[in-house]
């Protein structure tokens, strides 16, 4: 018999040490709900489940994406209902005032209202927003941010102005340059037809608005007023083009962004519901003084054009929706089938696990024991060495 190697309680106490870290490996995916905790538990496995979340994710963005792109629409096609509406309005007017049975008078008074409804017109294509993104005037205005000769010279570093602080409003005008003059205590911007001057005394930031020429400029900390030589801006031109007003919707995440408008992206087309565009605007439709009934005739088949205009925007707006719709009905069943592919791998199933750490725990409980008996069996030497 020997006691310096207890061979029997090495053995339990090996078995005992592996059943142990079992029931912890159980507790853990018990407790977390994970059949995979550590790259150990499956290396491949948590590589596809990783991969499996990460598009789950993206598919359940895009179909965010989906329902914001059609909020954005809706606005558009509110927008483009109004339009409609006035246009329809101006028809009835039209034909009123294009029939003989209607005094000079009542001509003129048709007139007030028609001009209103125009600059209606203009302003709902000017307004209609979201996100600070306007949706029906073709893409409205931009500032030609580059700063080199025949560009936006005014934005050059230490003037006072860069890209972002000049604000376009509805009297901007694309393909246009103005350019900036100062005399002591004012700074004046014209158009080579309009000009405009605003005081200003002071140095520093500051918010100049030209609002005759649809333009605002935000001055920062660097702009030098003129008080006897030339402000920083003297002679600096801030040319105006026309924006982009094609919209763009990220509705799958499969990486296929080459086609603009297949693979991921769906595409809308710019929509452009200006008075000029619709051709409803002074300079399109000539009426002299209040106007004659043959003018208000020729308004009407105006009128009728823009009408088909307004009835192709709509039209655009409907296919873009109905598109976006069955694009996110598939973004949100695609994630859902992601989700449940990843749930395969990494979930454990709790049945099962339960099953196995019940099992073990009792190997664990039976391995204490027979370490207890591996230790007691070598007492029989003490009765050796007590002569006994």
């Amino acid at each position: 018999m020997i006691i310096n190697t207890n061979v029997a309680a090495l053995a339990a106490q090996g078995s005992l040490s592996k059943v142990e870290n079992a029931v912890q490996s159980s507790i853990e995916k018990l407790s977390s709900g994970f059949r995979i905790n550590h790259a150990s538990d499956d290396a491949a496995g948590l590589g596809i489940s990783n991969v499996l979340q990460a598009d789950a994710t993206a598919l359940t963005q895009a179909s965010r994406n989906a329902q914001q792109a059609n909020s954005m629409l809706q606005v558009s096609e509110g927008a483009t209902n109004t339009i409609s509406t006035i246009l329809q309005r101006m028809k009835e007017l039209a034909t009123q005032a294009g029939s003989d049975n209607t005094d000079d008078a009542g001509r003129a008074s048709i007139k007030a209202e028609w001009n209103q409804l125009v600059d209606e017109i203009g302003a709902t294509a000017a307004t209609t927003k979201f996100q600070g993104k306007t949706l029906i005037n073709g893409g409205g205005t931009a500032v030609d941010t580059l700063t080199t000769a025949g560009h936006s010279t005014a934005l050059a570093a230490g003037l006072g102005l860069s890209s972002g602080s000049v604000t376009l409003g509805a009297n901007a005008v694309a393909g246009t340059t103005y350019t900036v003059n100062s005399a002591s205590g004012t700074l004046t911007l014209t158009d080579g037809s309009t000009t405009q001057s605003v005081a200003v005394t002071t140095s520093g930031a500051q918010s100049v608005n030209f609002d005759k020429l649809g333009i605002t400029l935000n001055l920062d900390s660097s702009f030098t007023a003129n008080s006897g030589t030339s402000s920083s801006l003297d002679g600096k031109n801030i040319v105006v083009t026309s924006g982009t007003g094609d919209m763009s919707f990220l509705v799958r995440s499969s990486g296929d962004y080459s086609n603009a408008n297949g693979g991921d992206l769906v595409k809308v087309d710019a929509i452009d519901l200006k008075t000029t565009t619709l051709g409803v605007d002074s300079g399109s439709i000539t009426l002299t003084g209040s106007g004659t009934a043959t003018e208000w005739q020729s308004a009407i088949t105006k009128v009728d054009t823009a009408l088909t205009t307004v009835n192709t925007a709509l039209g655009t707006i409907g296919a873009a929706q109905n598109r976006i719709n069955y694009a996110m009905g598939n973004a949100q069943t695609t994630a859902a089938n992601f989700t449940a592919a990843q749930s395969t791998i990494k979930d454990v199933d709790m049945a099962q696990e339960m099953t196995t750490f019940s099992s073990n725990q009792i190997l664990a409980q039976a391995g204490e024991a027979m370490l207890a008996q591996a230790n007691q069996s070598k007492q029989s030497v003490i009765q050796l060495i007590r002569g006994q």
